[in-house]
């Protein structure tokens, strides 16, 4: 599945898309997941090659996920390492209880942060509802909702992209503009 806001692309293997969808789906669905985003920048795109999934010292509530477990400070070394210093932390995922997702106040807050401390290199930030997907560009303290241009032929689960099963992307209209 790929993303375009402002001239940057953002490139999700089929892989990350499946792990996202796992938890927009009984029984996982009932309380929200998250993890982080692992891949590489490539200029002004952002190619997302793999991330993290719920651990056990995370928190995960029906309407929260506080991501604690130092698994993925590891996950994240050792991508790093593994691929001779090129696979990076490039973003955050989580999911909401809704069908179509929106960033609530908590999510702009930690984003701000997080843009702060990383103010070289885009990010992405997922949310993946039931119905449909946001995904969000953070680039120079700005988060630009991003627009779903393309998605991989054969791979990209069903249900990620017709609604019918698990989450798709949002397009057209509902898609559009800056947050």
């Amino acid at each position: 599945m790929i993303f375009l806001a402002g001239g940057h692309l953002v490139i999700f293997s089929d892989e990350v898309v499946g792990k996202m969808t796992r938890f927009v789906a009984p029984p996982e669905s009932n309380l929200e997941a998250g993890g982080i985003l692992l891949g590489c920048h490539r200029g002004p795109h952002v190619e997302i090659l793999d991330c993290t999934v719920p651990m056990r010292q995370d928190r995960r509530s029906r309407f929260g996920f506080v991501r604690r477990d130092p698994g993925h400070q590891r996950a994240a070394l050792a991508a790093w390492q593994t691929s001779g210093r090129t696979v990076n932390f490039v973003g955050e995922w989580h999911t909401h209880p809704e069908e179509v997702p929106t960033p609530s106040g908590v999510d702009r807050n930690t984003w701000a942060n997080e843009m702060a401390r990383r103010r070289s290199d885009p990010l992405v930030f997922v949310i993946a509802g039931s119905a449909a997907v946001y995904c969000g560009l953070g680039y120079e303290g700005r988060l630009t909702k991003m627009n779903v241009v393309a998605t991989t032929p054969g791979g990209t689960p069903r249900a990620l992209i017709s609604g019918s099963k698990g989450p798709r992307a949002t397009t057209g209209a509902a898609a559009e503009g800056q947050e």
